[in-house]
């Protein structure tokens, strides 16, 4: 039916609100473990934005045109579920009972995928934040590619102080009010407290000139207990046609327990004595999870009545569009294999490419046929080459533009594009290797939320050369090939290139795609079809088999001159070419026997450190890696000074190999 009655009276509000903490409070004693402070305080904050606000629809909690509510403060899960369930989405009520249990679909922080109504995975303080930016901008992207009778959303975040203290938040806010991203909202839960004590022994920013400095409007809400205020607010954010909006909302932590208002009431749960007190005070019955169903159904229905007519309405339109809008709206289903059939690459007369150039031209050929990859640089495209050339900037003039500028911002950059990828996208960001760590806590949220995020590093090693240590990765491969749930490839030439991509695609897992800037020879036996599997074969031997040199980006070029000297010595030599780990493992034992069987001498050459490669090689003695800082010089004087040379390591191997 179509909402047609007046809205919900304010004490019809004010009894969901205290439904809402009673019941929160009451999973944070259960478990034994929780956060109750938030869930007292900013309930009321919740209960408004989800009862007067919110565009869902509980039965339907993927809706590509629903509304985005971001719990960036992840450690209010409590707060999250309890609303979530008083909202009428399908929570059994024995997975409330079973908050922070080993398995329930009730999780001590927000896990995207695991319960429903949940539209992120929130851990580290700050990445609910930027994220919510991608979503924001995903949501004006695609607002103008499809119409804004298919898509037209807000994205709402409840924050607190901790996250905008992290350094995260800056970036991404202001990257927010550069691009004018009107349709954010930051519901700012201002207690001026944190676990350690009061607010104002670690932070004295006045806000409001911290969010108008960087294009935001901001809106202050005096005391968090008064609804009216509160809606007031969330209208007038939702008004602004240019900018996002903070509105900072001053809240009591703990409210109405013991210990409101201190550091005492935000990690540890509440004695039963508190909670009987505070169920007292909110006029409800002092017995564990006992909710009004009345006030559940009261706002169930209030939410569904709403949004009934946005829902139906909307469904029309997109029996309305044409078979190309229909087709390309179910590409934003990203769990779906994106197949490219063809790459538009030119390989070069001479035979020879630097991996970092094909990967620009790779992302410029998928971008003609995909409608959906979209990202940019930390202000290295020029050095990266990850940029779509055949369109402009992502911004308020040109919405439709699939380069992002994301200025030198790493970390929010990582975690915005999380946001692009919750919203159906296919982002890639780029940035230099050994600045990889400056986005590691966004690129591990990635593989804990499964995200097809294309991550697309170059300057993969010490071969950068003159740029010296700072510039020159060394642990980066074996810290991404020790994240679960994460395929990295480092290609070794143009064929490799392309595959990779293509597996990243087709498969839409987490990846990385580490890329070389010297120019290598495309080899004719390298293979963009074999990548998918990690390693294969790409040398064969030619007598019968004495050793396996496995290697992987630019070092093929370094390991076929020593097979190609090894081979002339009679030597039975097999190169194998390992440009993902993670894939390799992958494959049945079979296979991985085939490539690599079992008792065959195995060395390994690959300019990076060592951790990664012992399950292969015997000992480290069978290894040209490098487990020490580069140095600045020519990159042939960098290979030569830590052994990467073919003199170096033919000497090493044959020695090996004649040893009795």
């Amino acid at each position: 039916m179509d909402y047609k009655r007046e809205p919900i009276t304010n004490e019809n509000l004010l009894r969901i609100i205290d439904n809402i903490r009673a019941l929160g409070i009451d999973m944070i004693s259960e478990a034994n473990s929780g956060h109750p402070g938030i869930v007292l305080g900013a309930a009321p904050i919740i209960g408004t934005l989800y009862t007067n606000h919110i565009k869902v629809r509980q039965d339907d909690p993927n809706w590509i045109n629903r509304d985005r509510f971001v719990m960036s403060a992840g450690h209010g899960s409590a707060l999250l579920y309890s609303t979530l369930f008083m909202a009428g989405y399908e929570i059994p009520f024995e997975e409330i009972k079973n908050f922070r249990k080993l398995g329930s679909l009730t999780p001590g922080h927000p896990e995207y995928g695991v319960t429903n109504g949940v539209d992120i995975s929130t851990g580290p303080l700050g990445q609910g934040i930027a994220s919510a930016v991608g979503m924001a901008l995903s949501e004006r992207f695609l607002r103008n590619y499809f119409g804004e009778k298919i898509i037209d959303h807000y994205t709402y975040v409840l924050c607190g102080d901790g996250d905008l203290m992290e350094g995260i938040s800056y970036e991404a806010t202001s990257l927010a009010g550069h691009l004018n991203l009107n349709k954010l909202i930051v519901l700012y839960d201002s207690n001026d407290v944190t676990l350690d004590g009061e607010l104002k022994t670690s932070f004295e920013e006045d806000i409001k000139t911290r969010f108008e400095s960087i294009g935001w409007n901001y809106i202050k809400v005096e005391n968090g207990e008064d609804t009216i205020l509160l809606d007031l607010a969330i209208k007038e954010a939702k008004s602004s046609l240019t900018k996002p909006t903070i509105i900072e909302i001053k809240t009591v932590i703990g409210k109405y327990s013991e210990n409101e208002g201190t550091c005492k009431v935000h990690g540890s749960p509440l004695s039963v004595e508190d909670i009987n007190k505070i169920k007292e005070k909110l006029n409800l019955r002092p017995i564990p999870f006992a909710i009004s169903l009345e006030t559940q159904s009261l706002m169930k229905e209030e939410i569904y009545d709403r949004n009934s007519k946005a829902y139906r309405d909307w469904k029309e339109e997109v029996e309305k569009l044409d078979d190309k809008y229909k087709n390309d709206l179910a590409l934003l289903d990203n769990t779906k294999p994106v197949r490219i059939q063809e790459i538009d690459y030119t390989f070069p007369e001479d035979g020879k490419d630097s991996t970092r150039n094909v990967s620009g031209k790779v992302i410029n050929s998928i971008a003609k046929t995909y409608p959906f990859l979209m990202g940019g640089s930390a202000d290295v495209s020029k050095s990266s080459m990850a940029r779509i050339t055949e369109t402009e900037n992502f911004g308020l003039i040109n919405p439709r533009g699939r380069n992002i500028n994301f200025g030198i911002r790493e970390h929010a950059m990582g975690a915005i594009a999380n946001g692009m990828a919750l919203s159906g996208l296919t982002p890639f960001v780029s940035t230099f290797f050994a600045f990889s760590d400056y986005l590691k806590p966004a690129l591990r949220m990635s593989a804990l939320m499964n995200l097809p995020v294309i991550y697309v590093f170059s300057h993969d090693s010490i071969s950068v050369g003159e740029d010296g240590p700072t510039h020159q990765p060394i642990e980066q491969l074996a810290s991404l090939r020790a994240l679960p749930n994460f395929d990295t490839y480092r290609p070794a030439d143009a064929n490799e290139t392309i595959g990779a991509y293509k597996a990243a695609l087709e498969l839409r897992r987490p990846s990385a795609i580490v890329l070389g800037r010297n120019k290598v020879t495309i080899e004719e036996s390298t293979s963009s079809s074999n990548v998918v599997k990690g390693a294969y074969i790409v040398k064969k031997e030619l007598n019968d088999l004495e050793a396996i040199i496995i290697t992987s980006g630019e070092e093929l070029d370094l390991t076929m001159k020593v097979y190609n000297n090894l081979i002339e010595k009679g030597y039975g030599i097999r190169i194998v070419s390992m440009p993902s780990m993670e894939r390799f493992e992958a494959m049945d034992l079979e296979y991985q026997n085939q490539i690599l069987p079992k008792n065959i001498k195995t060395f390994v050459v690959e300019a990076s450190a060592s951790l990664s490669w012992y399950k292969y090689v015997k000992d480290k003695s069978y290894m040209f890696t490098i487990d020490e800082f580069g140095a600045s010089g020519p990159k042939d004087k960098v290979f030569e000074k830590y052994g990467f040379t073919v003199e170096h390591i033919q000497k090493v191997i044959e020695e090996k190999l004649n040893e009795k």
